[in-house]
């Protein structure tokens, strides 16, 4: 497949203090993709004055937005997708870095496989897969996570290559921009935490298909904030009982049952 509109991809990225990843991960995308000077960039500085004023002309269009105050992952893609103009919509974080083309790969099999929602599989500096895609949670599974001795186990791909998760964590997305539209954005309630597995949820329940293709990798370097400082473990728990406590999730469970 190639990309032959010159804004077929719009990247939506946003700065909490990573103007040095920012950098790298442009910089991996540029190296990687051969079609990146098509793509739009989107970039959000969520501290208004922490990334540099960065040279757009390697893009087919380049926006900075500089927000007045910090907002929370939902609100700043929302925003950003009011300026996309890509005929798909990614959201990338910007801890990560690009060691092989992936967006061709990625929208060869959206369309292929009739999916909504695909992600590259996400790997460390060892390459191993991170915990990005995971069947629905629960309470207890939260709650098990961070007892010792607990081990991520990823979910084995098809004999085709494709993961089939309940949700797919919100560092890479890549979907068709009406997809993302028809959806309303993501949830605002909920502020740094569990807006992925909100929407994935409530994109699974419309009946929409969702899927990580394992043949695809993208390199992640993760913060795992919420298990280092008690003000981002606090935001996860209270965006998680908001969660838990909503009909969103309530209707999932009913339809594993």
């Amino acid at each position: 497949m190639t990309l032959t509109s010159p804004l077929l991809l719009t990247l939506s990225i946003v700065s909490h203090g990573d103007a040095d990843k920012v950098s790298r991960l442009l910089d991996s995308i540029w190296e990687h993709e051969p079609q990146a000077g098509k793509f739009q960039v989107i970039l959000t500085d969520n501290l208004k004055d922490n990334v540099p004023d960065l040279d757009p002309a390697p893009w087919g269009s380049f926006h900075l937005i500089r927000n007045e105050r910090q907002a929370g992952f939902a609100e700043n893609h929302n925003r950003a997708f009011t300026l996309a103009r890509g005929q798909y919509f990614a959201v990338l974080n910007p801890d990560l870095c690009f060691t092989q083309p992936v967006f061709e790969k990625l929208l060869a099999s959206l369309q292929a496989q009739q999916a909504d929602l695909i992600a590259p599989n996400i790997v460390d500096e060892n390459g191993l897969a991170q915990d990005a895609h995971r069947s629905l949670p629960t309470p207890f599974e939260l709650i098990r996570r961070r007892l010792p001795g607990y081990t991520f186990k990823a979910l084995s791909p098809d004999e085709d290559g494709f993961i089939h998760p309940d949700w797919i964590a919100g560092m890479f997305w890549l979907m068709h921009s009406d997809v993302f539209r028809q959806m309303g954005g993501m949830d605002e309630k909920f502020f740094l935490y569990f807006e992925d597995v909100d929407f994935c949820t409530r994109l699974r329940l419309r009946g929409r298909k969702i899927l990580v293709d394992a043949k695809a990798q993208v390199r992640h370097d993760a913060q795992r904030s919420s298990r280092r400082q008690l003000k981002y473990l606090l935001l996860h728990l209270r965006s998680a009982a908001c969660f838990f406590s909503s009909s969103v999730y309530r209707r999932a469970l009913s339809q594993r049952r």
